[in-house]
């Protein structure tokens, strides 16, 4: 297994830069055809949405197309598929962002009672509470 980098990850849904793009073509040519060698960490996948959100200014829309397309590929693993999956699904039915999703899903994972917060947004999904 070889794990992505934001900047990796971001050429692979961009192809915004011809010479790290070529880079990326080798590294998918090498290792791409092998169902979960490539890892994409939470914190990376954290990375991509601020980033694609900010710098990129991509909408909801897109940014759900982005998710969904590394979820459709073989060769992309993470943390927990199942974590990813569900904090993309709390994305796409709310108004809180896909990091507070993800933080949700992943703390709920991991057996929490719940989340805390004091963002209201964030308290409307499941499994969080406004403190």
């Amino acid at each position: 297994m070889i794990g992505l980098d934001t900047n990796v990850v971001l050429r692979l849904l961009l192809n915004d830069d011809p010479t790290q793009n070529s880079r990326v073509d080798a590294l998918l040519d090498e290792h791409g055809q092998t169902a979960g060698a490539l890892l994409v960490s939470d914190v990376v996948l954290a990375e991509v949405f601020w980033t694609l959100r900010s710098a990129y200014a991509q909408d909801k829309k897109s940014l759900l197309l982005a998710l969904h397309g590394l979820l459709d590929e073989p060769s992309i693993a993470f943390e927990s598929r199942e974590v990813v999956q569900t904090a993309v699904e709390q994305f796409a039915h709310s108004k809180c962002g896909f990091v507070d999703c993800l933080v949700t899903a992943k703390n709920a994972g991991l057996g929490a009672e719940f989340t805390a917060t004091f963002d209201r947004w964030m308290a409307k999904l499941p499994g969080v509470r406004l403190i």
